[in-house]
């Protein structure tokens, strides 16, 4: 079975004496039960695993009972460490709290009991880490799996990465595309839309945040103001469309960017541009089949570009600086902007040789005092094999 990065990073973490808990976190279908599973084949001391699935939200007793139990068991084995993992933690109103409870106690008692805790709702989990936690856990932030890792376990292309994202429960269904689209929409799209959101926030018309979802999807690697959306979509006002944008840009689904601006406000006020966190999303409803897709050289184009921002917005979350996108008054742009304080760094996405980059020279002379790093991606420039195994984190060197 294939291990991604994060395994060692737990095995090492876990191997150390007992300081933090460890919180493991992405979005759905990306693999945290599975590293949990690939730790616990591999690890020596005993360990209790619960899952907070199908357990009632309200029930405050489920994980201080399930703590309890860990500790019987200890005491029962005359164990000198043991590990509680408990999956899908935030499902459980309060949870934090209770955590904080249990964990204090253990500490109080020089209990050498280890803790894992697994979600998927990043915002539930950050909020409950914020308020009760601090200092007390790591995280462990699990993504998409990228292009390197897709290849390497599945033997994925290039051109199948970009078209079909990093989604390792669906990469043996992609020949058959019909499948395919059947199972993102059931296995991925539909929970998330219709279940982990609804952990999140009180959605008042999961209709429309639908029709929010398909749309960002679609224009992915497009400006789409929120003023056309409502036009098209013909439903719902400005700042709810907006409220769910950002609701799905917290799950980790569609992350609609701001444009590039050195005054704060008029970058929080720009005209968004649209962009999937994983490419399987724009392709769930795309008008083009893959084999269709890549004989296009103009759809072709905006696929890369998009598959670009996908893997540019997942590293935002995992490496903690902003992704963002330039444009002038006369529309040149610079395709993705990423920045960190001061830092910035400018990637152009050219499919061919025809494609005009007087954009990115310009964002390029009006900002050189903050760039670190400028980057032509495609054919032309930095070969995308080589772009996706980059480490962003160190094209944004400090001031």
């Amino acid at each position: 079975m294939y291990e991604r990065h994060h395994l060692a990073i737990l095995k090492s973490r876990m191997a150390e004496p007992r300081r933090r808990i460890q919180i493991v976190m992405g979005p759905r279908q990306v693999g945290k039960s599975t590293l949990v599973s690939q730790y616990t084949d591999i690890c020596s001391v005993p360990f209790d695993f619960f899952a907070a699935d199908g357990v009632s939200r309200s029930d405050k007793a489920w994980i201080p009972n399930h703590w309890q139990e860990a500790r019987m068991k200890m005491n029962l084995h005359n164990e000198a460490e043991h590990i509680l993992i408990i999956d899908e933690v935030q499902k459980i109103d309060g949870w934090s709290e209770q955590v904080k409870k249990e964990w204090d106690a253990d500490t109080r008692a020089h209990r050498n009991l280890k803790v894992i805790l697994l979600g998927s709702s990043r915002v539930l989990l950050q909020k409950g880490l914020e308020e009760s936690l601090a200092g007390r856990f790591e995280s462990i932030k699990m993504g998409y799996w990228e292009w390197n890792e897709m290849h390497d376990a599945f033997g994925f292309t290039i051109p199948q990465y970009i078209y079909f994202g990093g989604f390792p429960g669906l990469a043996y269904d992609i020949d058959d595309e019909d499948r395919w689209r059947r199972l993102m929409e059931y296995t991925i799209i539909s929970p998330i839309l219709s279940r982990d959101i609804l952990e999140i926030e009180e959605i008042r018309n999961p209709a429309l945040l639908r029709q929010v979802f398909e749309l960002a999807c679609i224009e992915s690697a497009r400006e789409l103001s929120l003023t056309k959306m409502q036009g098209t979509m013909n439903s719902g006002t400005v700042p709810t469309i907006k409220n769910y944008l950002t609701i799905l840009d917290q799950t980790m689904t569609v992350k609609p960017l701001q444009k590039y601006s050195p005054s704060a406000v008029r970058e929080k006020n720009s005209v968004p541009k649209m962009q999937v966190c994983n490419s399987a999303f724009r392709n769930r409803y795309g008008l083009y089949t893959f084999e269709q897709a890549v004989t296009n050289p103009t759809e072709w184009g905006r696929q890369v570009e998009s598959a670009v921002g996908a893997f540019l917005a997942g590293r935002s979350v995992i490496d903690d600086f902003e992704l963002l996108y330039w444009r002038d008054e006369h529309r040149k742009e610079c395709d993705y902007v990423l920045k960190k304080g001061q830092a910035l760094v400018a990637i152009e996405v050219k499919s061919s040789s025809a494609d005009d980059t007087t954009g990115f020279e310009k964002f390029r002379e009006l900002y050189s005092k903050y760039i670190t790093a400028a980057l032509i991606v495609g054919p032309e420039g930095l070969p995308l094999e080589d772009f996706l195994s980059m480490d962003m984190k160190a094209l944004l060197k400090s001031f």
